[in-house]
């Protein structure tokens, strides 16, 4: 097992590469951020041990690029630092690493934790390719942390439009339908929808041309894992659709089915309100870095859907209660 080791103290990193060797790892060490990640690629390895603070990159930043690279994210990193703020493990955390220890661990408890790490990525071994060694200069690191950056950016501009729409009162309909628009502009679908539990409802974009047989399959996915996700028993034929978009369904049967499709949970106050479903005709559409960006505003999206939902619950309430001062309780 080969271990990449990166501190900017060599005290610490002959410390700790005599205490790994002689507990029969591999050691590979690094200076900084920058020799860190070019180590990394150059010589991948089964476990990174990261100091934070360190010059040129910041352990932070190291331990981002690594997991947001789909293909290396399952390797596992433990921050090992002189630290130990909240704010520190607050960041460690933010940052991906899978697991946060001070120095004062050095010994037993630094190589159980490599032990723990060690069986967690044998498991997910399992679903990964073999890793390619590369070999990148600085240029190539930065130009890493400038695709990182903007990417960021990206991700906050989706997840402030998603919220934006919080601030302005519309119904439940319309809140999803915006939802789904927005969620055009960074996935390429052919039909994407959201799946309401309470309402048993279904509403769906639709803008290209999709055939009957093919919607019906759609909505045959969405209530399997609307089903599945919120724990409710639905078919199909009980989901109601609410529709909007460009097109409308041709007769031709396609035939081809959903080659891609993916599903999440929408969550908040801890329940599932439903699930979002994104389907293509194309195999391969929903990459890693898309499943990923998806994820991301699966909280900002089941807040402002929660959200649109209780303030038409409570419109519905309020006109109740008007009819029923105009006109007395039918019941009574």
């Amino acid at each position: 097992m080969r271990i990449l080791v990166a501190d900017d103290s060599p005290v610490i990193r002959a410390a700790v590469s005599s205490l790994l060797r002689d507990a029969g790892y591999e050691v590979v060490t690094a200076e900084d951020g920058i020799e860190a990640i070019q180590k990394f690629y150059s010589q991948p390895p089964d476990l990174v041990l990261l100091d934070i603070k360190m010059p040129r990159m910041s352990g932070y930043v190291a331990c981002r690029l690594i997991k947001e690279d789909w293909s290396v994210a399952h390797i596992p990193i433990l921050i090992l630092t002189a630290l130990d703020s909240a704010e520190d493990r607050y960041w460690s955390e933010k940052s991906g690493a899978d697991g946060y220890l001070t120095k004062e661990s050095l010994g037993e408890e630094l190589l159980a934790s490599i032990r723990t790490a060690r069986a967690t990525r044998a498991l997910s071994e399992l679903s990964t390719g073999e890793i390619v060694a590369q070999q990148l200069d600085q240029v190539d690191v930065l130009a890493r942390v400038t695709e990182l950056l903007d990417r960021k950016l990206f991700d906050a501009t989706i997840v402030n439009d998603i919220v934006t729409m919080a601030t302005r009162a519309m119904d439940l309909q319309t809140t999803v339908q915006e939802s789904l628009l927005i969620l055009r502009r960074f996935v390429d679908y052919d039909l994407a929808g959201i799946a309401l539990a309470a309402e048993r409802r279904l509403a769906v974009r639709l803008d290209t041309t999709l055939s009957r047989p093919d919607f019906d399959h759609f909505r045959a996915l969405a209530a399997g894992h609307l089903e599945q996700l919120a724990s409710i028993s639905v078919s199909p034929e009980e989901l109601s659709v609410w529709r909007s978009g460009t097109e409308e369904f041709s007769d031709a049967d396609s035939g081809g089915g959903w080659p891609s499709f993916f599903a999440m949970g929408l969550r908040s106050r801890g329940q599932v309100l439903g699930i979002l479903a994104i389907g293509s005709r194309r195999p391969g559409v929903f990459s890693p870095q898309v499943a990923r960006t998806l994820r991301m505003v699966e909280f900002p999206l089941a807040a402002v859907v929660d959200s649109a939902y209780h303030h038409q619950k409570l419109l519905e309430q309020e006109a109740r209660l008007s009819l029923s001062s105009l006109y007395g309780d039918p019941d009574s």
